[in-house]
């Protein structure tokens, strides 16, 4: 079963079957580890946000053509 069959089937769960399945599945510590682990990674992906500044990318062509001479 794919990904997008896999959260069909669940959005077409009725809602009281629905709630259940996300209440076992939240209650599984490996599924909350890994919740947390991608909540970090987004926290984490955020704070790198300042490398993305065009005006930083000045240093990183004056690095470069250093490197080729």
């Amino acid at each position: 079963m794919s990904t997008e069959e896999l959260i069909e089937a669940i959005r077409s769960l009725p809602e009281r079957e629905r709630e259940s399945f996300l209440y076992r599945l939240l209650l599984e510590a490996e599924t909350m580890d890994e919740i947390q682990r991608l909540g970090y990674l987004s926290l984490v992906d955020r704070a790198f946000d300042f490398w993305n500044d065009p005006r930083e990318d000045v240093y990183q062509d004056y690095a470069r053509a250093r490197l080729n001479e």
